[in-house]
């Protein structure tokens, strides 16, 4: 089983190599989670990524708690968190369900996004589009990134440099401008604080206590399930040219 380093990073090992061994670490009470590898899902933005805040638009590195980053919904609210988790080339290799999304400029609709974004599979980008409508009754809707692959401009990458992915916290779900594209802030329901590390889940529950009782946030726009993504993707191939994922309705 992989243990992590003494930085706290894991290693990622090839399949294309040989490996051998200096000895076994036991585990103990005070160990007993050194024998598991960190979660499989990261959500959220890539190194680069370029999101709206009152001081201008700025790198999603360079973002820390307390700017002021503007939101769709709330207009400018506080950064809470912010967390990060790198994967190499290698590990892009080896667990491809991590691979980042690659969304070309214009991909969405019309100067949307406006430059390429890259994002985590499961994060979820803003559709607003009269075909969301007709299949859901809602204007707008979160659908995740890795369901709009195979429509034009989407697509999965693997950059040899591997990927950085940034996570963003506030107060409540929040829709944010990134590259010139609406898409979400961190959700904090149960099945995507599994996507943190163990630390990062400690700090984010230190923030907001009630997430320990397993209190879910309510969602800034309805969450499309893997089969309604589908649906819409369908729907969507059937009208190119015709309908965008991003509308002005």
């Amino acid at each position: 089983m992989p243990v992590p380093r003494t930085n706290g990073t894991y290693p990622v090992f090839s399949l294309s190599r040989s490996y051998g061994y200096t000895g076994i670490r036991n585990l103990q009470r005070t160990n007993d989670s050194v024998a598991y590898a960190p979660p499989a899902a990261v959500t959220c933005f890539a190194l680069g990524t370029m999101i709206d805040t009152t001081a201008g638009i700025r790198a999603v590195e360079t973002l820390r708690p307390g700017d002021l980053i503007l939101t769709r919904d709330h207009g400018p609210q506080v950064l809470r968190w912010q967390g990060s988790a790198h994967v190499t080339q290698d590990g892009l290799e080896m667990r491809p369900n991590l691979r980042p999304i690659l969304i070309r400029k214009g991909a969405l609709g019309a100067g949307s996004p406006a430059r390429d974004l890259v994002v985590s599979p499961q994060h979820r980008i803003l559709v607003r589009s009269r075909i969301a409508h007709r299949l859901f009754q809602d204007t707008e809707i979160l659908v995740a990134a890795k369901h709009l692959v195979g429509l034009p401009g989407i697509q999965v990458t693997a950059p040899p440099e591997g990927v950085t992915y940034f996570h963003l916290l506030f107060d409540r779900h929040e829709i944010l401008m990134s590259n010139g594209a609406w898409s979400e802030s961190l959700y904090t329901g149960p099945e995507a604080l599994k996507s943190v590390s163990d630390a990062a889940r400690r700090e984010i529950m230190a923030l907001f206590p009630d997430l320990a009782q397993g209190m879910a946030p309510a969602p800034a726009r309805r969450l499309l399930t893997g089969r309604e993504a589908q649906q819409l993707a369908e729907r969507q191939l059937r009208n190119i040219g015709k309908r965008s994922l991003v509308e002005a309705l």
